[in-house]
């Protein structure tokens, strides 16, 4: 890190004049909340450049063959990256930011002139952020970088008002915005052409995915944090699980978290076991699955919108760390059913096959998800545009001081 360029990166950032420029970022693969604002903002109508920033060369160059605004960002094209960044209005994030850029502490301080608009991704019961100061080691650069690169986020999407002191605490915003998650749309409506870009599965497993003559279960663990010694991570219980879809005339269908796994291969394990890389976007098939199992991945929370059942590791009263999982940062619905690894058998069948918590998660998924989760980039939309705006009214701002 050059300490000195960082430093005179951002007070530039915060005094050369901005352009109508959004730029977009997120994780490795194309996915998740900013993808999505992205490709709706490309459709609209709108005084703003957008422009899809990615370290992945693979991504960038499949975007350009698309035909899709974006710049790779690689040594080769610091200067121009610099350039790019310093002119920027507004930044678009859905991870933290050091994730998209790959730590770099000089980027990030070309950004620190633009408004920050951090979608994140997804309800969580974990502890995130600034709320970790207490649980993790400040004095470690890897933990405190990215707590300070995402705490200096403008404003703060917060689908619910039970979700909003849970945000605040985490990013130290005040400003929170009020909206659906982008990527939540095409749980809803048919995805588009080019929303199915980093959503390819092949063939052999898409078409099991789509037969309607047998259940689909979706096994999602979350990101651990350090050592795993949470049960679903062990074979014993992966196992067990494809013995029981098996025996309920059912596939199933492994995805782990994007930072859990390197595999970038999808693949049959077994006649009625499939590995989908977790590079893989699978918001758009994420409806064809009739069943979701998780440890407590913030895709449950999600997955109330396809009103299909859904299954939760029972931490029994304990918490898996001493931090995490926390139920108590999210409403008191009893909307999942609960599985050990002794009873996951009898749980699987009755949310296949006789399933009585639907009024449940439609409740959740109301208190969650209040407003119009089929069109929630309308409003991002807007206010982008007004972000772009209040920046260009900024710069041309001052105020004169007569001492004649």
């Amino acid at each position: 890190m050059n300490t000195e360029l960082g430093a005179r990166l951002q007070h530039l950032s915060k005094k050369v004049s901005k352009e109508r420029i959004v730029l977009f970022f997120g994780r490795e693969e194309f996915s998740d909340n900013s993808k999505y604002l992205y490709l709706k903002a490309l459709e609209r109508e709108r005084d703003f450049r957008c422009v899809w920033c990615s370290c992945e060369e693979t991504l960038i160059a499949e975007l350009k063959k698309k035909g899709l605004p974006c710049h790779l960002i690689v040594q080769e094209t610091l200067s121009e990256t610099i350039q790019l960044f310093l002119s920027a209005s507004v930044a678009v994030f859905c991870v933290n930011p050091s994730q998209s850029l790959n730590g770099s502490e000089e980027l990030f301080s070309c950004l620190q002139g633009a408004r920050h608009l951090q979608l994140w991704h997804g309800v969580s019961v974990k502890h995130l952020l600034l709320e970790l100061i207490q649980h993790l080691d400040v004095m470690d650069y890897n933990f405190r970088r990215p707590v300070d690169f995402a705490s200096r986020a403008d404003c703060v999407l917060s689908t619910s008002p039970y979700l909003d002191s849970f945000f605040r605490r985490a990013f130290g915003c005040k400003r929170l915005i009020r909206s659906g998650y982008p990527r939540n749309e095409v749980l809803l409506r048919p995805a588009t052409e080019y929303e199915y870009i980093g959503s390819e599965i092949p063939g052999s497993i898409l078409s099991v995915l789509l037969n309607p003559l047998h259940k689909k279960v979706f096994f999602a663990p979350t990101w651990q944090r350090g050592d795993n010694e949470i049960v679903t991570a062990s074979t014993g219980f992966i196992v067990q699980l494809v013995k029981a879809c098996r025996e309920n005339n059912a596939a199933l269908f492994i995805k782990s978290h994007p930072l859990l796994v390197n595999g970038e291969v999808c693949k049959e394990l077994s006649k009625n076991c499939f590995y989908i890389s977790p590079s893989i976007d699978l918001y758009p098939v994420m409806n064809q699955f009739d069943l979701l199992v998780t440890d407590y991945s913030s895709i449950m929370f999600d997955f109330l919108l396809t009103e299909k059942p859904i299954m939760r590791l029972d931490f029994e009263n304990q918490r898996h760390r001493n931090f995490e999982p926390d139920f108590s940062l999210v409403p008191d619905v009893d909307f999942a059913y609960l599985f050990t690894q002794k009873n996951l058998p009898d749980v699987l069948k009755k949310a296949l096959y006789q399933d009585d918590k639907k009024e449940q998660r439609q409740e959740m998924a109301r208190m969650l998800f209040p407003g119009n989760n089929t069109d929630a980039c309308t409003g991002l939309i807007t206010l982008l545009h007004h972000e772009v705006e209040s920046v260009m009214r900024e710069q041309m701002t001052w105020h004169v001081e007569e001492y004649s």
